[in-house]
């Protein structure tokens, strides 16, 4: 008599990217873990993420969390990094409104 065991750790098929890969992308589902490393300060890492997917029935969040992360604060150097993107989006559309002609990435 032939006895076989077999012990498999059951896998499935998945694809992950950082937070920082994920900006800017509308992505299909998405599995979440907010439960964020203490001296995690970076707004990104919570709104980037929930901002990027479609409908709140494709978003699956891992574990539980401490509300008090989705109330990060911007750091003042994000403040002054949007104050300054701002500026130049502001400035970029003023150009183009006196010199139409010219192209936007000019």
């Amino acid at each position: 008599m032939l006895s076989i065991k077999r012990r498999a750790l059951p896998l499935v098929p998945a694809y992950s990217i950082t937070t920082h890969k994920s900006q800017g992308q509308s992505l299909s589902k998405v599995v979440i873990d907010l439960k964020l490393p203490k001296e995690t300060d970076d707004i990104a890492a919570v709104c980037v993420p929930l901002s990027g997917v479609k409908r709140l029935s494709d978003l699956i969040i891992l574990r539980h969390f401490d509300y008090k992360v989705l109330q990060i604060k911007p750091s003042k150097f994000q403040v002054a990094e949007i104050q300054r993107l701002d500026k130049l989006y502001t400035d970029k559309n003023f150009r183009r409104m006196i010199n139409p002609q010219k192209r936007a990435y000019n």
